[in-house]
């Protein structure tokens, strides 16, 4: 027999054995689902600026990085907005991207670090173990508590909302191609 199960399966009891869920793993999955919100925003936002069909913008978008697709929309919406008609100025695109790239920063931080869970401290600290050229090796520790990444998960989500809105206000006649929430 195997000493290892390499194929994955759901058992669908993995939560119930658990008497309680994590708040640090809760925390970090609301960001993540969070973030992922705010790139099917962008996507949205892309294919918009665009102006091509839902099927041809989602095969593009879905092949690019997040700051790919900011990147992009970001310049193709600034010349929209300084030919004028458009209810926000580029200085309201420019803030708007500058929380898009904070929480992908957050994101990053976060979701690519480790966690040292010190019960005699008793707290749970970011732990980010880097070696760069520029730097050399750097060792990062950060206390951090389930209700500070809840704070950044919130912020992210503000984030995704605030792109929607924008694009909303930008384009009224846009129907998103990513729908988060169906209505009955």
């Amino acid at each position: 027999m195997a000493y290892f199960i390499k194929e994955f399966k759901y058992s669908g009891d993995s939560f119930s054995d658990m008497t309680s869920p994590s708040e640090l793993n809760s925390a970090i999955g609301s960001l993540a689902a969070n973030f992922s919100l705010l790139d099917d925003e962008i996507s949205s936002a892309l294919i918009c600026v665009l102006g091509i069909s839902i099927q041809k913008g989602l095969a593009l978008t879905s092949e690019m990085s997040f700051r790919a697709k900011l990147n992009v929309f970001s310049a193709l919406m600034g010349a929209k907005l300084r030919v004028g008609g458009m209810p926000f100025t580029t200085e309201d695109l420019e803030d708007l991207v500058a929380m898009c790239i904070k929480s992908e920063e957050f994101r990053n931080r976060l979701l690519h670090s480790s966690w040292i869970h010190d019960h005699a401290k008793r707290e749970v600290r970011r732990r980010k173990l880097a070696t760069k050229i520029s730097t050399g090796f750097k060792h990062t520790e950060e206390p951090l508590t389930p209700g500070q990444i809840l704070d950044i998960a919130d912020y992210v989500v503000y984030t995704a909302v605030s792109v929607d809105e924008f694009i909303l206000n930008c384009f009224p006649e846009f129907k998103k191609p990513l729908e988060q929430v169906i209505y009955a």
